[in-house]
């Protein structure tokens, strides 16, 4: 790489770096899901770190920080991720099927329904291989379970 390329060169050899320790590790890459939250992972340090480099009044190293964070979003900016509506969607679907089928759904199963994986005569849930934002399935599946039990209650009370 050319000597302008130096950040980038170094956000790579920490990625492979780290990489190589999974592997050793047994816990290698597999997917593009675990390579996506290993680049969050250190673009999330990285904000930290630029934080408490601002806050030490050390602007040199704050703006090395900041480069990384770049070139790590940059990276980031290239993986397909579920949007926000795209993820309601698919739990709501799920949290109704529950209640359709009579039971009132519980937070694990149905996040067990969404990212459970694939088996040779099963395919994985909806969510199995694909990069959503955590916070925003476990904040839509409290707010869906609770509003779906609602609107059940005030149906079965009217049905009385």
């Amino acid at each position: 790489m050319k000597a302008k390329d130096k950040t980038k060169l170094n956000v790579l050899r920490g990625v492979l770096t780290e990489t190589i320790t999974l592997e050793k590790q047994s816990q290698g890459i597999k997917s593009d899901k675990q390579l996506f939250k290993l680049l969050e992972k250190r673009k999330n340090a990285s904000i930290r770190a630029a934080n408490e480099f601002k806050a030490a009044g050390r602007e040199d190293l704050n703006v090395k920080e900041n480069e990384q964070i770049s070139v790590l979003q940059s990276y980031l900016d290239t993986f397909e991720v579920l949007t926000a509506d795209e993820t309601v969607a698919v739990i709501d679907g799920i949290v109704r099927s529950f209640f359709s089928k009579g039971a009132p759904p519980k937070k694990e199963r149905v996040r067990l329904q969404l990212f459970h994986p694939a088996t040779e005569d099963r395919a994985g849930g909806p969510f199995c291989e694909k990069i959503v934002d955590e916070r925003l399935v476990t904040q839509t599946i409290d707010r869906l379970i609770a509003e779906v039990t609602t609107q059940h209650g005030a149906l079965a009370k009217a049905g009385s």
